[in-house]
């Protein structure tokens, strides 16, 4: 029986040794910024796993001792630790310090980016009482969620965290009248160029920031389209782009603007929301579903699920109300009636003029004012449940009340939105709060 020889094996496992490195090399060999290297670093490119950064984390941090012993995990647990210990010691410097390490050792952990991004912006930002500041750490907020979308394409969720920040928390945080000026007039921060006065890295189009949001929220669309989101249900996630013109146009309003361009806003809002959102189709329990269906839309729906008509018209209903969408497209359309516009501007200048100490002006405006509104409830049935409307008709009463009260007189036993104020009573002791911030306590 023949054997090998001591040589002879050493030569076999060192040719056995060179054929294993050939593919090693094909498929492991690192890649750069010019060259993608092998294959393996060509498809982390491809998919947007690649880790350029790694070599940024501090080298003399004990994260770094651990990466080099591949413990990237135990590493990225004790910068997760240093964080809540800065963030409790109100440690802001150091806190934004840690965060850039966590990201360069977890960059496509989409937590990472989500938390830290909603921190800055929602949690960061309330620990400081100038509004510059607060202003300051909302985009810092944001700008982070952007970076991650930079390097996390195949999450809709990041870019839908982005449209919220700009969106709800520049325009209905307690300082929404400072932040929107800041995002599409002024930015308080002295760095800011000379030119625009406005943070080109978040609004360089210089447009409001629910447009903005608008932008982003279409951009998690496009994403969706291509990848799976976990942030919520898709009927909901994909309703916001839409939904910012409402946004958009109701803020006009509160602002005083009652001109084309808030009517544009709602018109915009409504094409788009019964014209795009309304016309996606959405997966239900029994049959796939569109909001805006046509009779022809429920046949056809109908037989491509292999149900009866009747169920496809159920499970449009219920996502109709899961959306608020019959709501919506109402409101929408009623605000673009001439009659609508004159009961809001009355209304908000009858406020104005109250606020001025003319009470008869305010009286007057008022009333009328609330008799257009009245019209606009009889004109429009599903707008006597939209709480924003019930409660700008109740608020209109309330203070009506109050300038009878102020001038010794007793109110009539018949006025503008009586029925309305009847049914909504319970309503009427939420509103007080919010009726003494706006008007004081006259």
């Amino acid at each position: 029986m023949n054997t090998l020889t001591s040589k002879q094996r050493k030569l076999i496992y060192l040719l056995g040794i060179v054929v294993l490195i050939v593919p090693i090399i094909f498929l492991g060999m690192p890649g750069s910024a010019e060259e993608r290297g092998g294959k393996l670093s060509a498809m982390q490119h491809e998919y947007g796993l690649a880790n350029d950064n790694l070599g940024d984390v501090d080298p003399s941090s004990a994260a770094m001792n651990l990466v080099l012993l591949g413990l990237r995990g135990l590493a990225a647990n004790m910068l997760w630790l240093d964080l809540e210990e800065q963030k409790n010691t109100k440690n802001w410097g150091q806190m934004r310090a840690t965060t850039e390490s966590i990201i360069m050792l977890q960059p496509h952990f989409l937590k990472v980016w989500e938390y830290h991004g909603w921190n800055l912006a929602y949690n960061v930002s309330a620990e400081w009482d100038a509004v510059p500041d607060r202003y300051f750490w909302v985009k810092e907020g944001a700008k982070f969620s952007m970076r991650g979308t930079e390097r996390n394409k195949r999450y809709p969720e990041l870019y839908y965290g982005v449209g919220q920040i700009l969106g709800q928390k520049i325009g209905i945080a307690d300082e929404s009248k400072y932040f929107r000026e800041y995002f599409k007039l002024k930015d308080p921060d002295p760095r800011i160029g000379e030119n625009t006065g406005i943070d080109p890295l978040i609004n360089p189009e210089g447009k409001d920031n629910y447009l903005v949001a608008r932008d982003w929220y279409l951009d998690a669309n496009d994403a969706e389209d291509l990848y799976e989101q976990h942030r919520e249900q898709r009927l909901l996630f994909r309703s916001r782009a839409p939904h910012s013109w409402f946004e958009y146009a109701q803020a006009l309003q509160k602002e005083g603007l009652f001109d084309e361009v808030t009517r544009e806003a709602w018109q915009q809002g409504f094409d788009e929301w019964t014209g795009v959102y309304g016309r996606t189709e959405f997966q239900a329990p029994e049959t796939n579903i569109i909001l805006e269906a046509t009779e022809e839309d429920v046949a056809r729906l109908a037989r491509d699920s292999n149900v009866d008509e009747d169920t496809v018209r159920h499970w449009i209903q219920r996502y109709q109300k899961t959306a608020n969408y019959r709501s919506w497209r109402a409101k929408a359309l009623s605000e673009t009636e001439p009659n609508t516009v004159e009961a809001h501007r009355e209304i908000y200048l009858g406020q104005q003029a109250f606020e001025n100490y003319d009470l008869v002006k305010s009286q007057q405006l008022l009333e009328s004012g609330m008799r257009k509104f009245a019209t606009l409830l009889d004109n429009n049935p599903e707008m006597a449940f939209d709480d924003l409307t019930i409660e700008e008709g109740l608020i209109a009463v309330m203070l009506w009340r109050k300038i009878h009260e102020l001038t010794g007189k007793q109110p009539p036993s018949e006025f503008p939105l009586k029925r309305l104020w009847i049914e909504h009573q319970g309503k009427v002791p939420f509103l007080e709060d919010e009726f003494s911030r706006r008007f004081g306590n006259f």
